[in-house]
């Protein structure tokens, strides 16, 4: 069965447990089946880019949506997610040390104001040039 435009091969259902089978699996069911879902449809030149768009990911869910493609991004965001929080865990200590520094030593002598004009020179410093990037930077889990 050779499905020829796009309307026709998303109109397509995959089997009841096809999101648990391997690539290979669903390469076989589908040769089995007679079923060829080619990566360009015959109406691809007709399609605008919405639908091509949508067509592109609706082939990758169908063949690259895999369970070990789906581990492999879960184990990919893990690993960021842990750099990320060791990075960020990072900033936080030389923030603290820095502010340890200025409360803790008598290096800026008994004046409290000038401490409390560096926290906050250090506070605001840190949130715009470290927190909000970091926390825009922050990786998400896969879907």
């Amino acid at each position: 069965m050779t499905l020829r435009n796009s309307r026709d091969l998303m109109a397509w259902q995959p089997p009841i447990g096809w999101r648990e089978l391997s690539g290979e699996q669903r390469q076989a069911y589908l040769k089995r089946h007679g079923i060829r879902i080619p990566l360009r449809p015959a109406d691809w030149e007709e399609m605008d880019h919405d639908q091509c768009m949508d067509y592109l990911a609706w082939h990758s869910w169908i063949l690259s949506d895999t369970p070990e493609a789906r581990a492999a991004k879960d184990h990919e965001y893990r690993k960021d997610l842990r750099a990320w929080n060791v990075l960020m865990g990072w900033w936080i200590f030389c923030l603290l040390v820095g502010l340890g520094l200025i409360w803790g030593t008598g290096t800026l002598g008994e004046g409290i104001g000038p401490r409390i004009g560096i926290t906050l020179f250090a506070g605001v410093g840190y949130t715009v040039a470290i927190f909000v990037p970091m926390q825009i930077t922050r990786p998400f889990p896969p879907r």
